[in-house]
């Protein structure tokens, strides 16, 4: 049996992009690795944990209920334009008053959304995975990079996850907790850390969609995107190896039909590299 040196991966954030991390770590399986550890942010929390607690973990990622995300609006064709035209005007409306009076998203979406994040992690706790596992959330109070490695699972990928304008902050202990991309989309440090002698990381960024946003979530989901397009190149060029997706079409951050697509270019990703991971990992 070939040896090989210890890999630790991070999951940047991407959305419903983030499925790729789950083709990654489907392609790394099929050909015998395992990492010692896996920092995520955002979805990557999402298939980190997942992957860590649970031996199903692939058939649950596939199977979670994202029907309680909201729409960012990208489907706008349709052969009644007035009608579509004032359907969007009510949805724009609706989105402006729940962002005035609470998160975002309906307070059913959000407690759909919750459940369905609680039910795919369960009850355990983070020092429970497997594998070391580490959660990047962002402190609304301090501004500052939050690193959970113990603790309940599910309240962490709850905030890692909590993207702003669609879920509310999540209080753990005395911080105030959101998405972790707003503080740093890839730590590959909080890998290094980790004490594994390579750090592989997967940036599911894309390229951003070249059409006119067509209402103000979507405005603020670009202006999001082209900030963490940016601050993801800098980061996770410090990995000792990057996959990088390609994925067919757009996919926006909210698309979670495509999930399937995503996982798939993951695994292209990693297997159209394979020979490198080897020689990265003393093993080939």
């Amino acid at each position: 049996m070939m040896t090989q040196k210890a890999f630790s991966l991070v999951f940047a954030g991407g959305g419903a992009r983030g499925y790729a991390h789950a083709g990654v770590l489907r392609a790394l399986e099929s050909m015998g690795l395992a990492p010692t550890g896996i920092v995520g942010v955002s979805m990557g929390s999402v298939v980190a944990v997942t992957y860590g607690m649970r031996d199903d973990w692939y058939d649950a990622l596939l199977a979670m209920d994202t029907s309680g995300v909201p729409a960012s609006g990208t489907a706008h064709n349709s052969t009644d334009e007035r009608s579509a035209a004032v359907r969007r005007t009510w949805s724009r409306a609706k989105a402006a008053w729940s962002l005035l009076t609470g998160w975002g998203a309906s307070d059913e979406a959000v407690a759909a959304g919750q459940a369905s994040l609680k039910g795919l992690i369960g009850p355990g706790k983070l020092e429970e995975c497997r594998i070391a596992v580490t959660v990047c959330a962002t402190d609304l109070l301090s501004g500052s990079r939050i690193e959970l490695s113990s603790g309940p699972a599910a309240p962490a990928v709850l905030a890692s996850s909590s993207l702003a304008g669609i879920l509310p902050p999540v209080g753990i202990d005395d911080l105030l907790l959101v998405d972790g991309v707003y503080s740093d989309i890839a730590p590959v440090d909080v890998a290094r850390a980790m004490g594994a002698p390579v750090v592989i990381a997967v940036d599911p960024s894309q390229p951003k969609d070249a059409s006119p946003p067509r209402n103000g979530l979507q405005v603020v989901m670009r202006a999001m995107e082209i900030c963490h397009l940016n601050h993801a190149h800098e980061r996770i060029s410090t990995a000792d190896l990057v996959l990088r997706p390609v994925f067919d079409g757009y996919v926006d951050v909210l698309d979670f039909g495509k999930r399937e697509m995503c996982v798939d270019a993951g695994r292209v990703a990693t297997e159209s590299v394979g020979d490198q991971i080897w020689q990265l990992l003393g093993g080939g």
